[in-house]
């Protein structure tokens, strides 16, 4: 990579820093002084990343420290994440939207693909020219990039003892290297579908009492059964969906506010999992032990953390 920090944190005023791990601390690098409201960061190659903003969406230079590019969507509500694929951009908006835009042109629209209401996450699906949506009752679906059409969709879940209709709240998705497709809610329940068995139910799920998942990330080069699932109430969760139980195997503990993101990232030899929350404070914990390895006072409220895509994959 051409930049020498390890991850990227995006704060809510759209301020944007440089981490740099180094023994027992963190170093800090000003990228962007607060000027926007962020909504999400994501890598757009080498030298660039993607900033979301309500409807712009914006190619901020790294070694330049500057937008470099900014494009306007024009729909009805905001923007819940972007993707680079190829030559084009990939947005998906809160009311449902999914606009497909060429990089070299900042007003055409290549397509446009509805995708139900209230949608909250969007995905791509790591080699396929594929992508991922769900949201609030808008249950997992995988489409084709290139025709717009569907070729999954996650049946809702099965009525409880009570026969009382559950909650389906996507509030992220990550895909394995096996291609099964691992989801997490709002209401505290982590699934895992194969989309391409003939089940449309999960084929194993993970539960967690009082609490709701708001991020998620696979491990990589790890497994493709293990998960780390940051809630509501700031813990962090190491669920193993080969496991009998539904309990997570470790918790990582530390945090007193929502986990925004985290990520897998290797720190002094070994693997370790970094995470920003509304705390204002970022983390990283030893995976193996799950002890509190560094932690740190960042004053403002952290949205995003983008890592490296030699360290880990987003």
């Amino acid at each position: 990579m051409a930049w020498t920090y390890d991850a990227i944190i995006g704060f809510s005023n759209g301020m944007l820093k440089g981490v740099e791990l180094q023994k027992n601390k963190f170093k800090y690098t000003n990228l962007l002084d607060a000027s926007l409201t962020l909504n999400t960061l994501s890598n757009y190659d080498e030298n660039k990343t993607i900033i979301s903003s309500k409807k712009r969406i914006l190619i901020f230079d790294l070694n330049k420290k500057k937008v470099s590019k900014r494009y306007l969507i024009r729909e009805t509500g905001n923007i819940i994440g972007v993707f680079k694929k190829n030559n084009v951009l990939v947005t998906g908006v809160d009311n449902g939207t999914v606009v497909v835009k060429p990089i070299k042109e900042t007003k055409t629209i290549l397509k446009k693909v509805t995708t139900g209401s209230q949608l909250s996450c969007i995905r791509q699906v790591l080699t396929l020219d594929k992508f991922a949506t769900g949201g609030n009752e808008n249950p997992l679906k995988i489409w084709d990039l290139e025709t717009g059409q569907i070729e999954f969709t996650a049946k809702s879940p099965k009525p409880d003892m009570l026969q009382l209709k559950q909650p389906c709240y996507v509030s992220d998705i990550q895909f394995f290297n096996n291609n099964k497709v691992v989801v997490s809610h709002r209401h505290g329940v982590v699934d895992l579908h194969d989309p391409l068995s003939s089940q449309r139910r999960p084929v194993a799920s993970c539960k967690a009492e009082k609490t709701g998942f708001v991020s998620l990330r696979t491990m990589p080069d790890y497994s493709d059964y293990e998960v780390i699932v940051g809630t509501s109430k700031g813990s962090i969760f190491h669920y193993d969906f080969r496991g009998k139980s539904t309990l997570p195997v470790k918790t990582f503990r530390g945090s007193t506010g929502s986990v925004k993101s985290l990520s897998c990232i290797s720190y002094l030899n070994q693997m370790h999992v970094m995470s920003i929350s509304l705390d204002c404070h970022l983390r990283i914990h030893n995976f193996i032990s799950g002890d509190l390895t560094i932690q740190d006072y960042i004053v403002a409220k952290p949205l995003a953390l983008l890592i490296k895509p030699d360290e880990a994959t987003i």
